[in-house]
């Protein structure tokens, strides 16, 4: 039961800042803070980049700190210099305050995946998939609602809409207050070198780089330009677009757990792969999903495949790295994912100015199916088991 709750609790903790960011990353930014100070889609692609780098080049020290310092001390610094930088955001008026703010929230961000992943699987077992889906499924749930409550409260075009989304930063730092201290043996004085890390890690990561990086890059080209897209050019209203995500994130909610286990069962290599293969051409169907109800569609098997992917791929992550040494492998491999991060939006606002709004998708899609047949070749005994 004390397990339980405090899972529970920092799962909460992790939702409300996910929360937070969806809002910010996927709405606030390319409509209500772009349209503010009059930013071009480049320039927006360019703000989502700033946060990304900086958690990116921060991430590999914040995972070797959460095995030095613990992942407690780690989450609770992150939770309130988010808060700070949050709030510097808020008063922000000219471009380069905006930048800086999204640079120390970025980096505020990157212990929170590897203290909260490091905690809440150390004793997870064989059923790896199961509890990575109820981990992600606290993101999908606070991604999703802070991407839907901020789509409905950026039409107001006023300061308010901005300023009350630090309560959920806040409630998040409050929260995390009450997660009990790291046991003993979590926490040690001494660990290995970054060099000796990164050795250890570094064979696997070659062979996943080839599916790892086309992967987050296409994640990367759609979000400055996704809620623009479906606004401007689809013409939708915020409760069609807010539906939409509700499908897409529900489905994946509901079906995240069960799908983890499936994985489990079929191997991961296997979910993963043809589970991204399925939202590769979704998304490259979006732009030919000319009415309603074929997006909603869309959407949905969005949800479904992503429900799939998500746990297989994080299984995968997870099963090359030693348990005493998670937090720091997993700073190292969210390193290399965040480097796609950082390009995609960048690609994905020029693309939307030199090209067309639907240039992004194709490409979003060609490098998802470019990382499906890429896990094709990965050897099955080095990610199975």
């Amino acid at each position: 039961m004390k397990s339980l709750s405090e899972t529970a609790l920092l799962a909460t903790t992790v939702s409300l800042v996910e929360f937070v960011r969806g809002a910010l990353i996927f709405v606030l930014l390319p409509t209500l803070i772009a349209g503010r100070l009059g930013w071009p889609m480049g320039t927006t692609g360019a703000a989502v980049s700033v946060y990304f780098f900086a958690e990116v080049a921060t991430k590999l020290v914040s995972g070797w700190l959460v095995d030095r310092l613990g992942s407690r001390r780690m989450l609770l610094w992150g939770f309130w210099i988010y808060v700070l930088a949050f709030a510097a955001l808020v008063v922000a008026r000219s471009t380069w305050q905006v930048f800086v703010a999204l640079m120390i929230m970025g980096a505020a961000a990157s212990p929170l995946w590897p203290a909260a992943l490091t905690r809440l699987t150390h004793n997870a077992g064989p059923e790896m998939g199961a509890a990575l889906g109820h981990v992600f499924s606290s993101w999908f749930l606070g991604a999703g609602l802070g991407i839907g409550v901020a789509t409905l409260l950026s039409r107001t075009n006023h300061p308010v809409s901005l300023g009350v989304f630090i309560l959920p930063l806040i409630a998040a730092g409050g929260l995390g207050l009450l997660i009990p201290p790291d046991p003993q043996d979590t926490v040690r004085d001494s660990e290995p070198s970054i060099r000796d890390l990164l050795r250890m890690v570094g064979k696997s990561l070659v062979k996943l780089a080839t599916s790892l990086i086309p992967q987050i890059v296409a994640a990367g080209v759609l979000i400055p330009i996704a809620v623009p897209y479906f606004e401007v050019v689809r013409g939708l209203d915020e409760r069609q677009l807010v539906i939409l995500l509700v499908l897409a994130m529900g489905t994946g909610l509901v079906l995240l757990a069960p799908a983890g286990r499936i994985g489990d069962r079929l191997g991961r290599r296997k979910t993963y792969g043809l589970g991204l293969a399925a939202v590769a051409l979704l998304v490259i169907a979006v732009p030919f999903s000319q009415t309603l109800w074929l997006l909603a569609l869309n959407f949905i098997g969005i949800g479904v495949a992503y429900a799939f992917v998500l746990p297989a791929w994080n299984g995968i992550l997870l099963r090359l790295l030693p348990k005493d040494v998670r937090g720091a492998g997993l700073g190292i491999l969210m390193t290399a994912e965040g480097l796609g991060g950082v390009i995609g939006p960048l690609i994905g606002g020029l693309l939307w100015q030199v090209m067309t709004p639907s240039a992004p998708f194709y490409l979003s899609g060609g490098l998802l199916l470019l990382a499906s047949s890429a896990a094709t070749q990965w050897c099955a005994e080095s990610v199975e088991g």
